[in-house]
Formats: structure tokens, C-alpha cells, sequence
């Protein structure tokens, strides 16, 4: 048998015998409803997955060559997590800077330029996002031409964390871009396929080396945290949020991360329940309370 003891300060524990069972139904048909609605809460707050972006700049006569049309469908379907990519004229850094600006929940930014677009992705970086406090994560030139009218175009500026710059030796009577950029991995296509028929104007349809940047990028994404509400931690609500829609993350990152704070090390820690969680937990646990305490009373009457 056990014993109802009353606890200071609990208003529940003055309430007589008699009237303690109608109201112990109606907190428990409170409770439910309550719980009900803090589920629906949870299950309609709105759902925002990282991007993977990269804006592609073309050559001086976009026209007539369709290279980074082309790449930009092959990185599409390259397997990489949210991907937005665009293409832009090797003039529209303005219209690339505000395209980044204005997407939000970014995961790792990516430049890319064939020609004088090379040139303008290593401006876009050091003159538009460096200044505003923007680090980008790669950035890819391709035969990089340099524009007289844009700058330097042999230096990586410094908030670029990977540089990659491909291109193709001098012909008689072909242009040939940049081979050595500072602070960059400088590599030779020709020699990398071992075909010397590659040209500055055949070098961005190349699907080879469009294959290779693919997995370029792929090679350099960002660690996506599994914190995808947003709350600082890792725990169950952030599976009910992948569960609605798988793209913001992996569910494996999910399981790895399980009870680490984010942005914190690999290491489990105790993790602090998210707000919702916590509402669940407290409406739970007065639930449980309660039939226990109904269950005490009727084994007194018993």
C-alpha cells in the first residue's frame, strides 16, 4: 500500500478525496490535449536545408560557348547535397554577389571561372565578400585569363580557403590562362589526361575535368552539423525535423552526432533538450505523476 504525503506549496494536494478523481480526468484530458498541440507545434515548424552554392563564371564570349552551362548540369547531378549553382557573365560579380548574399543557411561557397570568369571569381572573392566578412571555401579557375579592366589574377586572395587552378600550356596560336596562382594548386590538363589536343576554347566543355570538379567540391564541403532545428543541440527533434524532409542532412550524421552540442567536438556530451523537448518532457512526466497518484488513492479505497 502506499501513502498520499501532501508537499508544501503543490495546490494539488489540497484538493479532498472526494473531488481529487474528476479533476485528476480532467488534468489528464488537459494534459493530452496539451501534448497533442505541442506535437502539432513541433511537426509544422518550418524546414530549412543548407545549400551547397556555386556560382560559375563564363568567358569573354559566353555566346558561343556553352562550357559552364554545361558544368553547371553536370555538378547538378553530381551527387551534392543541396546544390543551387548559377551562371553568370564574367562582368555580373555584382549580380553573383547579391545571388550569395541573399541565399541564406549556406554550407560551403564555391567560385568557379573559365577565361576571364577565372578572373572574376578571384575578384567576386577578395573585392566583393571579403570586405562584407564572407569566407569562401574553394574556388576553381579554368585557363584563367587575366581581365586588365579587374585586377590581379596569379593570387589567391585570403579568404579563400582551397584554390584549384587548372589550365592548359601555351599553343602557337592559342591562348593560354594562368599556371601559376599563389596559394593555389596550379595543374596541367594536358599532362593530367595526357592529350595535348585540349585548347583554352575546348577546356571548360572537357566532361573529364567537368567530372573531376565535381568531385573537387565534393572533397571540400563543409561537415554538415545534424542540428537542423537550429536549437544548438543534436537530440530527437532534430530527427523529427529530417524525418519530415530528409534533404536538410543525413540521417547518418544524425546518429553520429547524437548528444553533441553543435559546433562542439565528436564527443557526446549531455545534451540540453530543445525547448519543445523540454515541454514534452515536463507534460509527460506530470502525466506520470498523476496516474501514479490515482493509483495510490484507489488502492487506499481498496
Amino acid at each position: 500500500m502506499c501513502k498520499i504525503t501532501p508537499q508544501d506549496n503543490n495546490p494539488a494536494d489540497l484538493l479532498t478525496m472526494t473531488d481529487y478523481p474528476l479533476v485528476l480526468i480532467a488534468l489528464r484530458r488537459m494534459g493530452r490535449a496539451f501534448l497533442l498541440t505541442v506535437l502539432l507545434s513541433l511537426l509544422t515548424q518550418p524546414v530549412v536545408a543548407l545549400t551547397n552554392q556555386v556560382a560559375l563564371f563564363t568567358g569573354f564570349n559566353p555566346g558561343t560557348n556553352t562550357g559552364m552551362d554545361m558544368l553547371n548540369a553536370s555538378l547538378a547531378t553530381a551527387g551534392i547535397p543541396g546544390y543551387l549553382g548559377r551562371v553568370f557573365a564574367y562582368t555580373e560579380r555584382q549580380e553573383a554577389f547579391d545571388w550569395i548574399q541573399q541565399t541564406g543557411d549556406l554550407a560551403t561557397l564555391v567560385l568557379i571561372g573559365h577565361s576571364w570568369g577565372g578572373n572574376s571569381a578571384l575578384q567576386l572573392a577578395g573585392e566583393f565578400l571579403k570586405p562584407v566578412g564572407v569566407d569562401v571555401d574553394l574556388t576553381i579557375q579554368i585557363d584563367s585569363i587575366s581581365n586588365p579592366f579587374t585586377g590581379a589574377n596569379d593570387v589567391l586572395p585570403t579568404n579563400v580557403d582551397v584554390g584549384i587552378n587548372y589550365y592548359q600550356p601555351t599553343g602557337i596560336f592559342d591562348l593560354h590562362g594562368e599556371d601559376n596562382v599563389q596559394g593555389a594548386t596550379n595543374i596541367n590538363v594536358e599532362a593530367l589526361f595526357n592529350d595535348t589536343s585540349i585548347t583554352h576554347t575546348s577546356i571548360d566543355n572537357d566532361p573529364r575535368l567537368h567530372a573531376l570538379i565535381g568531385q573537387n567540391i565534393l572533397d571540400n564541403l563543409n561537415p554538415v552539423s545534424a542540428d537542423f532545428d537550429f536549437d544548438g543541440d543534436i537530440d530527437g527533434a532534430d530527427f523529427l525535423v529530417w524525418q519530415r524532409a530528409p534533404s536538410v542532412g543525413s540521417l547518418s550524421d544524425w546518429q553520429t552526432q547524437y548528444g553533441v552540442r553543435a559546433g562542439s567536438s565528436s564527443t557526446p556530451v549531455l545534451a540540453v533538450p530543445a525547448p519543445s523537448s523540454l515541454v514534452l518532457l515536463c507534460v509527460a512526466t506530470h502525466l506520470l505523476l498523476l496516474s501514479r497518484r490515482h493509483t495510490c488513492f484507489r488502492e487506499l479505497h481498496e
